[in-house]
């Protein structure tokens, strides 16, 4: 396994982690938007990382399939779930050929994926093949808003087109919307619910370190060489700019659930 990925994970896990009182606001909002006692229904997450949306889904008594293509992933949320892997099955695959059978599970979670699957229709159809009837399949975001943040991420971005390299930014609110209408020609009927608001701390060095380790889907298709070039001159940048990268900074942070009911 790579070492770069499994670091990844590790910096993935510390820096995107919900705090325990969000993550259990959002597993009431699925287990509410499922409508079934967690010890009778089955969950299959696409793309599980290292288990933020799953593991309050599982002290609830929900067994969960818990599906990523990468297994550093995999292995992270494994020695999570050590204690209680009677309740979870672990599937390294990609969300475009799940290895289920047909109407098999009774909610099909996906959070923040679509975007990173040029061929997500592929995915999404999957998706609905393995849903029981009556079934859900239960899509859920992040929003992330902060001054510094932004300049950080802008003043990163500027330095990757200097080398050439264009970055695209929107594919993930553009690809939920079109995932919608998708839905809706199908003759479903999503419904979107913002769960939970909350303000976080965070400092201007875990905001560098989460562009370094390329948490954020708009770094992943730059080149890692032309990643590693600039980093040092954002580091110095940022140095100037804001001084003490130890200083912290308020992130107004949301989740926001959309549930879509098979017939």
């Amino acid at each position: 396994m790579p070492k770069a990925s499994v670091r990844m994970a590790y910096a993935y896990d510390r820096l995107r982690a919900y705090p325990p009182e969000v993550a259990g606001r959002i597993a009431t909002a699925i287990g509410n938007a499922l409508g079934m006692r967690g010890e009778e229904a089955v969950l299959l997450e696409l793309g599980v990382g290292t288990g933020r949306i799953a593991l309050p889904l599982i002290a609830r008594g929900y067994r969960y399939l818990a599906l990523d293509k990468d297994p550093a992933m995999l292995e992270v949320f494994r020695q999570k779930v050590a204690g209680v892997m009677r309740k979870v099955r672990l599937i390294e695959a990609d969300a475009r050929a799940i290895p289920l059978p047909d109407e098999s599970v009774h909610g099909v979670i996906v959070v923040h994926l679509w975007h990173l699957l040029p061929d997500w229709p592929k995915a999404l159809a999957e998706a609905l093949r393995v849903l029981k009837p009556g079934g859900v399949l239960l899509e859920g975001w992040d929003e992330m808003e902060a001054e510094e943040e932004r300049l950080i991420q802008e003043r990163w971005r500027s330095l990757v087109e200097a080398e050439g390299v264009g970055v695209v930014r929107g594919l993930h609110r553009k690809r939920l919307e079109e995932v919608e209408e998708a839905l809706k020609r199908l003759g479903l009927r999503p419904k979107t619910k913002q769960v939970v608001q909350w303000r976080e701390e965070r400092t201007l060095r875990q905001a560098l370190e989460a562009l370094e380790e390329r948490l954020y889907s708009f770094t992943q298709l730059v080149p890692e060489e032309v990643h590693e070039r600039i980093m040092p001159g954002l580091w110095a940048w940022a140095q100037g700019e804001f001084g003490d990268l130890d200083r912290s900074f308020t992130l107004e942070r949301s989740f926001t659930l959309r549930a879509t009911r098979m017939a």
